[in-house]
């Protein structure tokens, strides 16, 4: 009886357009730290801007693991891999103002406003990101159709800025602000 190994498959010719479809699924932490180091065409194709529509680094353990500057790094390097195309961003933890600004300087957040996606979000919840009024109206008039914000642990927004808001955006139906374990609406 012959011992004969099994045909082996050079994963490396796999063609790009299916080794994205696998990216996305990957996520953005996965591809960045193993997927996109395997060989040059993986590479290619984890640089493609498809494969960070959605940037998930939210809920990943290496988010538990590394520092926030070096999970900011990650984030800054998939906002510039999605090259205009970003829809969704999820980060909890390590996000921060200069994060925020860099997504916002880099036009990735202008271009998603101007192509649609938010100019038909109808609910948005923010939480634990110290975001100041005056960014925040910028925000909410770039959403015509907005009805729901959600604003949780935002510190730098108090009661007055929250009147103010109201008064302002009389098409949002609820404004949540949560400070500590209480709610209003």
């Amino acid at each position: 009886m012959d011992d004969v190994a099994p045909p082996t498959m050079d994963w490396s010719l796999l063609p790009l357009d299916a080794l994205s479809l696998i990216f996305v699924r990957l996520g953005a932490v996965d591809v960045l730290m193993g997927a996109g180091l395997v060989c040059h065409s993986w590479l290619m194709a984890a640089k493609l801007p498809e494969v960070w529509r959605s940037i998930d680094m939210d809920k990943h353990e290496v988010v538990l693991l590394k520092g926030d500057g070096v999970l900011c790094q990650m984030a800054k390097a998939a906002v510039d891999r999605s090259d205009g195309q970003l829809r969704e961003f999820a980060g909890r933890l390590f996000v921060t103002d200069e994060l925020i600004k860099y997504i916002v300087e880099s036009k990735q957040l202008a271009n998603v406003i101007k192509e649609s996606p938010l100019l038909e979000l109808h609910s948005l919840e923010l939480e634990n990101i110290d975001l100041i009024v005056r960014k925040l109206t910028a925000v909410l008039e770039s959403c015509p159709v907005l009805e729901v914000l959600g604003l949780q642990y935002c510190f730098l927004i108090g009661s007055n800025d929250e009147h103010a808001l109201r008064a302002e955006f009389t098409r949002i139906k609820i404004t949540t602000l949560k400070w500590d374990d209480e709610c209003r609406d």
